[in-house]
């Protein structure tokens, strides 16, 4: 080797070393310091890094159920994270690159994604591909899975139901896309692209549309059992609860209520529209209307118990405090109960959040694929709000720890009055 070609050598090492130390660098330096954090009471659980296809891929969606935690990139490749520990799981390639993908959705063991024409289904835990399907029409929403169907919406207005019996079994028989028409178990049609995700609850699906509308539809063969009209587009997805659903309108109005007959509980008048799905937690609903700060209602009443102008968009809930985004992109921290702020933390960079309404685990990542995950001091164990019977039985304590919601205010402490409490977050 020629004294000049070491030297070129040599010169190309240094640029590699300090272009590395300079991605670490700035890989950490969007991580808040556990100094900053412990200020308001928080840990960093854990952070990761999402596989991206190269600089110029970008993270595009961050789901995360009570187990595991999803990461989308806008070239089609999927990761997928112990949601406690951080531990990457799996990662692949699904679909074509730069085709429109929905947020995936998952049940116990499944995740399904519908990107492009396409429906894939994998094993939630290793990635293992179960079925693809060839979607009849453009889908508009995730889409929604029990035992026994898929649903998805369509840009032509169109709900889906599909036999799952029926795809795997085709799927497995190699007859797939050439007999995809053999798997549809029913299509409901109305005047409007569907707006939300199906909600299969009980022995029907609900899902709205930009015609102003709630269909309940019976799953076995997508008949109306109600349907409920609003005087605006319903743009934001459904919320739900055990017994009611959360509807909101373009109309500037929020509604609750009844999933079994869709008798009206109570309405909510926002004066601005909501395109954010409404979240709930245990008797709380959190709305975010447009340029209208957050509000938290009572369930089951509809009863205003405090607005924050600054918040904007709800990210976790724990039994004390509501963590949600400014405008800015700060993370706040607000008081579960009147709403005043508690914490501000910058976290600009980390600007790809999830809405969880699953756990008390704050989820935020970078558009270059750093996720981090937060807790509370102590946390060591998630809490589950959507699905509290799914809570891991935990180790036993001696007596005298306190219970999980022992330390929310009374009224005998004097902080917050008896009637503004909800019988239980």
């Amino acid at each position: 080797m020629t004294r000049c070609a070491a030297r070129l050598l040599t010169l190309l090492l240094c640029l590699s070393v300090v272009g590395t130390a300079h991605a670490q660098f700035g890989r950490q330096s969007a991580l808040p310091t556990p100094a900053e954090l412990d200020r308001f009471g928080l840990e960093r659980a854990w952070w990761s890094q999402a596989t991206l296809d190269s600089s110029t891929d970008k993270l595009l969606h961050l789901t995360a159920d009570e187990e595991l935690l999803y990461a989308q990139s806008r070239t089609g490749i999927l990761t997928a994270f112990d949601a406690e520990t951080g531990e990457r799981l799996w990662s692949r390639l699904l679909g074509t690159p730069e085709a429109p993908s929905f947020p995936v959705s998952t049940n116990s063991d499944q995740l399904l994604l519908a990107t492009g024409m396409n429906l894939f289904a994998l094993d939630k835990f290793n990635g293992k591909l179960l079925w693809q399907l060839n979607l009849p029409t453009h889908p508009s929403t995730a889409p929604e899975v029990n035992d026994v169907q898929v649903y998805i919406g369509s840009l032509d207005g169109s709900a889906w139901a599909f036999d799952l019996a029926n795809i795997r079994n085709l799927f497995q028989d190699r007859l797939l896309p050439d007999f995809s028409n053999a798997t549809v178990a029913w299509r409901h049609r109305v005047d409007g692209p569907i707006t939300s995700p199906p909600v299969a609850a009980g022995p029907r699906v609900n899902f709205a549309s930009e015609d102003g509308s709630l269909y309940s539809v019976d799953l076995n063969d997508g008949d109306v059992h109600f349907q409920f009209e609003t005087d605006g587009p319903i743009i934001a997805p459904i919320g739900r609860n055990q017994d009611a659903l959360f509807i909101a309108s373009d109309d500037v109005r929020f509604f609750c209520i009844n999933q079994l007959d869709g008798k009206l509980r109570w309405t909510h008048v926002t004066g601005l529209p909501i395109r954010r799905q409404p979240q709930i937690v245990g008797q709380q609903v959190f709305i975010a209307p447009e340029r209208g700060g957050m509000t938290a209602l009572t369930t089951a009443e509809g009863r205003v118990m405090w607005k924050q102008i600054q918040a904007t968009e709800f990210l976790a809930a724990s039994a004390q405090s509501v963590f949600t985004s400014d405008d800015l992109g700060n993370l706040l921290i607000l008081s579960r109960y009147d709403g005043a702020i508690t914490g501000v933390l910058p976290l600009r960079e980390m600007s790809v959040r999830v809405n969880n309404d699953r756990t008390d685990r704050v989820y935020l990542a970078t558009s270059q694929g750093l996720i981090m995950c937060l807790r509370e001091l102590g946390s060591d164990f998630p809490k589950y709000h959507k699905f509290p019977e799914r809570q891991p039985m935990l180790p036993e304590f001696s007596d005298d720890q306190p219970e999980s919601d022992a330390d929310i205010p009374n009224e005998a402490q004097g902080e917050i009055p008896a009637e503004d409490i909800p019988a239980a977050f």
